[in-house]
């Protein structure tokens, strides 16, 4: 029932203030006639139209105080518009009498004006009032969104399933909401005012001041960045954070903080980084196996086969038809082929110049063999290298044997380049090719989906190792691959 009755109220409204100009004009109208009657004397009805003959009167001084009430009506309903027009059109209609017909002309001149001085104020008062009303309501309507706007920001701050917290510029926590009760194990009630000192480990302490001068400086911290932080049951949490510096009047006040936990999935991604490794050390030692049974055994004998076909076939060559000397021969040649292919995959498994003259002489070997066996002309420039520990030496061999496998099989390239630099704790190898370049992918994870196994390879590698892997290409421009390792290891600057 109640929506009803609002329809219906609001049916009415419009209604209503449709008739309020034809109201005013029907009066306007009614009030002119009664003001002239004299000139409308002889119209059998008009002239019966006379307010102060109603009223008794000889004077039409009624009339004006109506011609102020009706502008009074005439503001109120219809704004200033509205009442400006009747204004003038009552003016101008107390006027005419007060200077053609009215015989007191001194009287009516100045009631004339006084009404519309009166009624003029009037109006503005009315315009003034319904001004300040629609800024009140403006006002109210604004301070309803703001609050509004409030609750759902609380609502949205409480309820966030990342942890937000306050702190001002000593560290002092003044605002939390629940995630912050997951991820540091204390009630809000609790959190504030504890200094974020308490959370931090010793080994995260410099990095949280690093954080906060630069964002002192005015610098801006996009990217999230991780952070240890202790819990109250003396756990470690790994979380994702993003700070801000919050700044009023120019002046820094506070740090807004917003953290994700990310223990588990770290715990996750380090069991997985972990079994990779130890799978790519796995097959590295089976490879490194393999190639020893090949070199040690396989090749051995196949040599020991060729040098008896050899002798075999030198001994017996006084007797021997020429066509069996001639099948000799091509078993000697085919031995011969078997052992240089044999001796080629011990080689391509786990070259023993790798473990034996380390990463510069294996690299300018994988460039030799693929301009042998090529044709392609690669060029190598290296500095003097520290020793490395062997797994940045194998990883940065790999990545350039990939890379120049694949500058082999789909480059078609002439020329290739290698650089073998030394940075601070840091080797740096770059391999470029001329060859036809291709499109990459705007990530190095979207390899896989493009069946390119080999860079995705490489990009997990060099993840395993905590290094870098840059690639660049363009169509008709060539590649160029950039790997940047460390010279030692995490595992080993944690033991």
């Amino acid at each position: 029932m109640r929506v009803n009755y609002t329809g219906r109220y609001q049916r009415q409204i419009p209604r209503l203030k449709g008739l309020h100009p034809w109201i005013i004009i029907i009066l306007f109208v009614a009030l002119t006639l009664s003001h002239y009657t004299e000139l409308l004397s002889e119209i059998p009805i008009l002239c019966r139209i006379s307010l102060p003959a109603v009223l008794g009167l000889t004077r039409h001084s009624v009339e004006r105080l109506l011609y102020l009430l009706l502008v009074l009506y005439s503001g109120w309903a219809l704004g200033i518009i509205g009442g400006g027009a009747l204004w003038l059109s009552s003016g101008v209609a107390m006027l005419l009498r007060s200077f053609l017909i009215s015989p007191h002309f001194t009287d009516a001149v100045l009631e004339s004006f006084a009404s519309l001085v009166v009624s003029a104020l009037a109006i503005m008062l009315i315009q003034s009032h319904h001004t300040s009303k629609q800024r009140q309501e403006g006002l109210e309507k604004a301070m309803g969104d703001l609050e509004s706007s409030r609750r759902n920001y609380e609502e949205l701050f409480s309820n966030a399933t990342d942890a937000i917290w306050i702190h001002d510029m000593g560290g002092n926590i003044t605002l939390a909401n629940k995630a912050c009760e997951k991820l540091t194990g204390y009630p809000i009630t609790q959190l504030i005012g504890k200094n974020v000192s308490q959370f931090l480990t010793s080994e995260t302490v410099a990095s949280a001041r690093q954080v906060k001068d630069r964002l002192l400086r005015g610098e801006t911290i996009d990217q999230r960045y991780e952070q240890r932080l202790r819990r109250r049951d003396g756990s470690e949490a790994i979380a994702q954070l993003t700070t801000r510096l919050i700044v009023s009047d120019g002046k820094p006040q506070a740090f807004q903080n917003m953290a994700r936990d990310i223990t588990e999935q770290r715990k996750l991604r380090d069991n997985l980084q972990f079994y990779l490794r130890e799978c790519l050390k796995a097959q590295e030692e089976e490879r490194k196996r393999l190639a020893c049974e090949l070199h040690d055994d396989t090749s051995q004998q196949i040599l020991l086969l060729a040098h008896g076909v050899d002798n075999l076939a030198s001994k017996a060559s006084n007797y021997l038809p020429q066509e069996l000397k001639d099948d000799f021969e091509k078993l000697y040649e085919l031995s011969q082929q078997a052992y240089q292919s044999i001796r080629r995959y011990a080689q391509a498994l786990r070259p023993r110049i790798l473990d034996d003259l380390g990463l510069v002489p294996a690299v300018k070997w994988l460039a030799q063999e693929l301009t042998n066996l090529t044709g392609i002309q690669v060029r190598v420039k290296t500095d003097i290298i520290p020793p490395l520990p062997p797994e940045t030496q194998l990883l940065l061999f790999r990545i350039a044997q990939e890379a120049l496998n694949n500058i082999h099989r789909h480059s078609e390239a002439t020329e290739a380049n290698i650089t073998v630099e030394y940075q601070k704790n840091a080797v740096r190898v770059t391999i470029s090719d001329n060859g036809k370049g291709f499109e990459p992918p705007k990530q190095l994870s979207d390899f896989a989906a493009q069946g390119k196994l080999g860079l995705t390879g490489m990009a997990e590698r060099v993840q395993l190792v905590g290094g870098e892997l840059e690639l660049t290409s363009q169509i008709g421009k060539g590649t160029k691959i950039i790997v940047t390792a460390p010279t030692k290891l995490y595992n080993e600057s944690d033991s």
